[in-house]
């Protein structure tokens, strides 16, 4: 028994197994288009983003979506007759989005749909005057040094001046639900036995990667000391802007949320509480996705 309890924090060794993360959002496409938009908890990502990059927007701008999937930012966007160029790894998420761009009619506002990914994107210098990586693009490269070249790249396309949002999964989150849903992970078909559950939390804990959680394909979860370090660092030409708990208000009260959603008063009255602490550092670690926004210096 002490030497079960004692391999628990033993500092695990790296793997890599799972389907490729082009695979895994190519099987799930129309999922990932509902995702943000499915309840009121899954809305919270959605909304809280929009209200931080609803502060930068000005007309004419030529927006960059990077590792958008399906499409949501990138139409939610076009709406307002913003010029939009939408990226991704995931040639099914891509077809999604074309399609949706045709079902919204917003098809003038969209420039190109391009199949690519976040370490080398197709495009000049200084071509965007807003850059979006958020839902978690990043979290899905293995190394840091992919994330260190991505963060690199989003940065340089950038024009002087230009916001960047890069939104990550967030550790605390997940290690969390490890609580919550531990029996229903030891019975789910990732896990033989309890032994293989927990060097797979070892892995995550002290590593952050993961190949189970996001069913069977890597994801890096990051502690939010860990995002502000690894972008500031990487991108000595920026200054920040913003850190953001994207769901705090939510996290882990799914259904108690949708409740509350229900009524329009008391859902205004929580969102503007959300909005007022979403800053505060202390509630970083209390999200599932975090949010890091930086400006390229002019």
């Amino acid at each position: 028994m002490f030497c079960f309890i004692k391999s628990l924090f033993i500092k695990p060794k790296k793997r890599e197994n799972g389907v490729s993360v082009r695979d895994f959002y190519n099987e799930s496409a129309e999922k990932e288009f509902i995702r943000t938009h499915k309840d009121a908890y899954h809305l919270l990502e959605f909304q809280t983003t929009e209200h931080f990059y609803k502060k930068y927007l000005k007309k004419g701008m030529k927006i960059l979506d990077a590792g958008g999937g399906p499409g949501r930012y990138t139409i939610d966007l076009a709406k307002r007759g913003y010029h939009m160029t939408l990226l991704d790894i995931s040639d099914k998420e891509l077809e999604l989005a074309k399609r949706k761009i045709k079902q919204y009619r917003v098809g003038k506002f969209v420039d190109s749909v391009d199949l690519g990914s976040i370490t080398e994107l197709p495009y000049k210098d200084n071509s965007f005057d807003m850059v979006l990586c958020v839902g978690g693009p990043l979290s899905h490269l293995r190394t840091e040094a992919g994330r260190k070249k991505a963060i690199k790249e989003l940065v340089r396309v950038a024009k002087p001046g230009a916001p960047i949002f890069i939104s990550v999964m967030a550790r605390p989150a997940v290690l969390n639900l490890c609580v919550k849903d531990f029996k229903k992970y030891i019975k789910s078909y990732a896990y033989k036995n309890e032994q293989e559950f927990w060097n797979e939390t070892k892995i995550l804990t002290h590593l952050g990667d993961d190949n189970w959680w996001c069913s069977c394909s890597y994801a890096h979860f990051f502690w939010p000391s860990e995002l502000k370090d690894l972008v500031l660092k990487t991108a000595k030409n920026t200054k920040l802007l913003h850190q953001v708990s994207l769901e705090w208000l939510g996290q882990n009260t799914h259904a108690e949320f949708n409740e509350i959603a229900k009524n329009k008063r008391q859902y205004k009255s929580w969102l503007d509480l959300h909005y007022s602490i979403c800053e505060h550092p202390d509630m970083l670690s209390l999200s599932a996705h975090i949010m890091i926004v930086i400006q390229k210096k002019k």
